[in-house]
């Protein structure tokens, strides 16, 4: 099995809507602004300066995520999904690297995440990654999440009680 994480590329459009829309309604309900987002994730995310990235298994998009921009090196790792044939193949924690790896090559500031409680799995991955738990600045911003975390960057985590 041959995988690989990518940049957007317009083929896996509908890819993006696919594998973020069977997990929205497997878990919560969607609201309007998600459904805009990923129908049109080159003017919602990558115009305004974020990226989209999907994760290829022989050549076929089976996951994606995006950095999405709110300026002044503020990003939101949003947007994450992996099809549900292809789940525990490292997928989700593939191309949270590739967030994280860009966010890193941007000199961003801050990379948050929004998630919920519910989602063990992807709880656990984010924690793997980095992300602590803390108290959301901007309030609560989507109705199926509870959970706001932040990236910290190892160093940081190594001197923090």
């Amino acid at each position: 099995m041959s995988t690989q994480i990518i940049s957007y590329d317009s083929k896996y459009k509908q890819a993006f809507y696919d594998v973020n829309i069977a997990w929205f309604e497997e878990y919560f309900s969607i609201e309007p602004e998600q459904i805009a987002m990923l129908r049109d994730p080159e003017g919602s995310i990558i115009d305004s300066g974020g990226e989209v990235f999907f994760a290829l298994e022989n050549g076929k998009a089976v996951g994606a995520v995006a950095l999405k921009t709110y300026g002044d090196g503020v990003y939101e790792l949003t947007k994450l999904g992996v099809d549900r044939d292809a789940k525990g193949g490292g997928h989700g924690r593939r191309l949270c690297e590739a967030v994280i790896d860009r966010f890193k090559a941007l000199h961003g500031s801050l990379l948050f995440l929004e998630t919920h409680t519910v989602l063990k799995p992807a709880m656990a991955l984010y924690e793997k990654l980095g992300f602590i738990i803390t108290d959301n600045p901007r309030g609560d911003v989507y109705k199926g999440t509870d959970t706001y975390m932040e990236w910290q960057p190892e160093k940081q985590r190594e001197v923090a009680p």
